[in-house]
């Protein structure tokens, strides 16, 4: 599956790790998870990583991450958060990239480690002061264990925030490389690069992965017909759209709305991957 653009609502989000994988997907705060006990794997970046308890794991913006498998019983914390919370990290955060996106508990210290039992045990009413005090303690660790080279320039990471953000907006449009690159005022070179060079996809699969993300959502309204949704989500026709969905999922998109309209209705129901569509 290709990496998708999560746009969050939450300018400062602290839960506790989920039980399930989570797909490819790049947003523009920083994250960082750390497992507490149990075991889970990662991908960052291109590479995958086994986290144990006491190990930590950082995102900077728009880095491609997932949460590719997670073993029964695992307990851990995930902090998303913009950049410039805590102002003397910002710099790092805008500029740099770690040259291992990983720390290690031994690296990491007890200190940390303790800080995130305290992190992951905050109440949701409790005051996010609080919350960004625990995460001061565990960055200050997190990042002074680590080692960092340059990254893309600063305006050259803001672009790509706002290279995501406009096409996130405009995916279901009829959206062109081209256009895309005349409204933001680049050349289109310039976005296959950057498309190449920090999301390691190309332009089109990011287009896709969007709109299988949205359709994806409008599957679970009971009211929509496949066509409307297709259409919305900026295909013009059923098997345009079913090939996008097979190769995005691996399900049919009738099976998929099937699964995802019992869910919805409280039958829980995992779909598997069916048959080929047909031709």
């Amino acid at each position: 599956m290709k990496a998708f653009y999560e746009l969050r609502k939450e300018d400062f989000y602290v839960g506790k790790m989920t039980e399930y994988p989570f797909p490819l997907h790049v947003h523009e705060t920083v994250e960082v998870a750390i497992v507490i006990e149990g075991e889970c794997s990662v991908q960052i970046d291109g590479r995958e990583y086994t986290l144990r308890p006491g190990d930590a794991a950082v995102a900077f913006p728009l880095t491609p991450h997932s949460y590719n498998t997670i073993a029964e019983g695992t307990a851990g914390f995930v902090a998303i958060f913009p950049a410039d919370t805590i102002a003397e990290f910002s710099r790092i955060f805008h500029t740099m990239l770690p040259d291992d996106p990983v720390v290690r508990r031994e690296q990491l210290g007890e200190e940390a480690f303790s800080m995130a039992r305290c992190l992951m045990e905050t109440r949701d009413d409790q005051s996010q002061y609080l919350r960004q005090a625990y995460l001061h303690v565990i960055l200050a660790h997190l990042l002074h264990a680590g080692s960092y080279h340059a990254g893309a320039a600063y305006n050259e990471r803001g672009l790509g925030a706002r290279v995501v953000r406009y096409i996130y907006e405009h995916a279901c449009e009829d959206i062109t490389i081209s256009s895309a690159a005349h409204d933001l005022g680049i050349s289109e070179s310039h976005l296959s690069h950057l498309f190449a060079q920090q999301f390691h996809v190309n332009f089109r699969a990011f287009i896709n992965a969007i709109r299988i993300d949205k359709a994806t959502m409008l599957m679970r309204d009971p009211f929509m017909t496949l066509t409307q949704i297709y259409y919305q989500c900026g295909y013009d026709n059923m098997r345009t759209f079913r090939r996008a969905f097979v190769q995005e999922t691996g399900i049919l998109p009738a099976a998929y709305m099937r699964a995802a309209r019992r869910v919805a209705a409280g039958n829980e129901f995992v779909p598997q991957a069916l048959e080929e569509p047909k031709k």
